[in-house]
């Protein structure tokens, strides 16, 4: 019996040492602060560096910490750049709602100590894992983005920094705020946001309770931190279709280092960008790289090359998630977008001889791929060419071209077309003279590269016109439209092309009337073509 007791002993002390890294990970975690027993959740990347940062991640009202841990991209960005997230709980009201205690004024007959329960918890997390009481940060959506104001105004000596996404300060905080310590933060809002009024609700029509305008409380913090200066950006609008853009206005000192930004997502709703409505950036890696960069890292931006060669390169994308490369006044990438590359990554190419060569993802990636070259560096000035889609190539993946000089060196630009586009890929470069020969490659629809017999096959319908063919040159068979549903390149129109083509249906890959769609137009097309070319 004693043994049997040593040995359960022995087993609890074992999980409670793993529990915090793994089991733990995926449920509730008691807390007890002021009488209540409170709850969070916990991610902790494996192989976690000492002294890591922490992020506390707060709900909105009526929301929980696991919609908070599994909606918003907070665990994969964590595992990515190497910090810990947590995710608590509010507690609930008179109708069930969770909620932060920030004084709504259907709340006033609560009295919940979020202020103590979460700076305390944050205290609490930095002793038991080893993390750094100086890169301790705290974001929110919608009430969690009013807790950030709050703990701004009242916990700063806890929190480094401060992001509330699409949030507003109540009247009641905004008259009496005295932070121990002025802290950099991060606010995100929307001016067409039906719940979070950009002109503020003084006269408390939606029932929170009177507070000043998103201005007047940007306004407020740059008084606050005493900022002098303003910088206005306009970002690029990464995705047309999600009827918003966004500007940038980062407010800093000459006289210190603590900054305030502001994103105005002038369209948009009650919604976290890059999760919803607004899809040109995430929040979440915005905010990331705000807490970072301010505390000495990197973010996920800058210009890094790593290195590749002629042949076939294994690259991946992931970690440059949030790095917008912006190509706007100096390169146009086609007709399917804007001129900003998402998620970009860089990578050196030194040219081994003079030559044309071709660098290429087509279809060697399960992501819509951007490419351009630069020379020497990549400034969006010294850019060559760029390109966003190839026709022919599935999933919008790319082909682009460039003349080197032997031992001259170039950086190659890889990023995608929206904020979900990255990851890994093959990025193949071809030609120059050390390289495989290249020659006049004809698509189905009669456009013509330059590029080698291997690529041009990657092209559907594409005939190769040899080596050392040209697509200036008056012979070749370069014809257009006039066989444009030969699939196969066999200069026949029929069942095989047919196949070719219903094998494509609802994808790209057998495109005939450039809608960037195989569907019933392509049909009439091919069938309009029937027989030899």
């Amino acid at each position: 019996m004693m043994y049997s007791l040593l040995m359960r002993h022995a087993l609890l002390i074992l999980f409670a040492s793993i529990a915090p890294a793994c089991v733990l990970q995926a449920q509730n975690i008691d807390f007890e602060h002021d009488g209540l027993t409170r709850q969070y959740r916990i991610h902790i990347p494996q192989g976690l560096d000492a002294n890591a940062p922490l992020v506390l991640a707060l709900h909105g009202y009526s929301g929980n910490n696991n919609e908070m841990r599994n909606n918003y991209g907070w665990t994969e960005l964590a595992d990515e750049r190497g910090f810990v997230v947590a995710f608590p709980n509010g507690t609930r009201d008179q109708w069930n709602n969770r909620f932060w205690d920030v004084d709504y004024d259907f709340h006033q007959g609560l009295d919940i100590d979020d202020d103590g329960f979460l700076s305390s918890l944050a205290v609490h997390l930095q002793e038991l894992h080893g993390l750094d009481p100086m890169r301790t940060f705290v974001t929110g959506f919608s009430n969690g983005a009013e807790m950030c104001f709050q703990l701004a105004c009242r916990e700063s000596e806890t929190f480094v920094a401060f992001a509330p996404i699409i949030g507003m300060m109540l009247d009641t905080l905004f008259t009496n705020c005295n932070p121990d310590v002025l802290r950099p933060i991060l606010s995100m809002n929307g001016t067409a946001d039906d719940i979070t009024l950009f002109n503020g609700d003084m006269g408390n029509s939606g029932g929170w309770g009177a507070y000043r305008s998103i201005p007047e409380t940007m306004a407020f913090w740059e008084s606050k931190l005493q900022l002098l200066d303003m910088e206005r950006t306009f970002l690029p609008d990464a995705n047309t279709d999600d009827g918003s853009t966004v500007r940038l206005d980062f407010y800093s000192s000459p006289m210190h280092q603590r900054v305030l930004k502001y994103y105005l997502v002038n369209g948009g709703g009650h919604d976290w960008p890059g999760q919803s409505g607004n899809m040109d950036i995430s929040a979440t890696v915005e905010v990331w790289n705000f807490f970072d960069t301010i505390t000495g890292g990197d973010g996920v931006g800058g210009c890094e090359p790593d290195t590749l060669v002629v042949g076939d390169n294994a690259v991946d994308t992931t970690l440059r998630r949030g790095n917008t490369f912006d190509l706007a006044g100096f390169c146009d990438p086609g007709q399917y977008g804007s001129d900003a590359s998402m998620n970009t990554a860089f990578y050196d190419f030194v040219a081994p001889e003079d030559g044309t060569y071709v660098v290429s993802t087509c279809n060697q990636a399960a992501w819509d791929t951007r490419l351009s070259i630069h020379a020497g560096d990549c400034a969006p000035e010294n850019v060559i060419v760029c390109l966003d889609d190839t026709d022919g190539c599935d999933v919008y993946t790319t082909t682009i071209e460039f003349t080197a000089s032997a031992g001259s060196l170039y950086v190659i630009a890889l990023g995608g077309f929206a904020i979900t586009d990255y990851g890994p890929a093959t990025l193949t470069i071809t030609g120059g003279d050390g390289g495989p020969p290249t020659g006049a490659c004809c698509m189905a629809d009669g456009d013509c590269s330059i590029m080698s017999a291997i690529d041009c096959s990657f092209f559907m319908g594409a005939t190769y016109q040899g080596d050392g063919s040209s697509c200036d040159d008056p012979d070749s068979s370069c014809g257009g439209s006039d066989c444009i549903g030969d699939l196969n390149g066999d200069l026949v129109i029929d069942g095989s092309d047919l196949a070719i083509l219903l094998g494509f249906w609802n994808l790209p890959g057998a495109d005939l009337d450039g809608d960037g769609n195989t569907s019933g137009p392509d049909l009439t097309i091919l069938l309009g073509g029937w027989g030899p070319c």
